[in-house]
């Protein structure tokens, strides 16, 4: 899809090394600010003063709340995290957002057509994966993700070694 100037991608990385993964496989374009400055930055940078659409990916301790701030009015909030607790959603404070939210987990729906277009050249997953372990060493595999050391993004395993 070809980008204009209406259409402007915001990034607060988690981390900061996956920032330079992104600006580097994905959208060298990306406007990014830190934790601090993103709400006003997301409406500076907008043009009806907040987000059209917003991924929540991180699910973090504040990130719900930080995606719904950012949004505009009528505004699309998708939940893509998964969270160690349940989020309040504070109706009097959301009062006139006119939000739509989207959550769910996976749908393996597509998975089938997903595997084929990878298998083809056509979804290119490579740059995601960072670590790549042996079936016997899953137990390792599973510490560094979960503890998101050494830079992991995703991990790979095969079924050798």
């Amino acid at each position: 899809m070809a980008r204009s100037e209406y259409m402007r991608s915001f990034y607060l990385p988690p981390e900061p090394l996956r920032l330079g993964y992104f600006l580097t496989n994905y959208y060298p374009d990306i406007l990014v600010t830190s934790p601090d400055e993103y709400k006003e930055f997301v409406r500076k940078n907008s043009l009806h003063g907040g987000a059209d659409v917003v991924l929540e990916v991180a699910g973090g301790t504040d990130t719900f709340r930080l995606a719904w701030e950012c949004a505009r009015p009528n505004a699309i909030v998708t939940i893509v995290a998964l969270y160690d607790q349940a989020q309040p959603l504070p109706l009097p404070e959301m009062y006139g957002k006119n939000l739509t939210f989207k959550t769910g987990g996976v749908d393996g729906c597509d998975c089938d057509e997903i595997l084929r277009l990878i298998a083809e050249g056509k979804i290119d997953t490579t740059p995601l994966i960072t670590h790549r372990f042996s079936l016997s060493e899953i137990e390792e595999a599973y510490r560094i993700f979960e503890n998101r050391l050494d830079g992991v993004i995703k991990v790979a395993i095969t079924g050798r070694g």
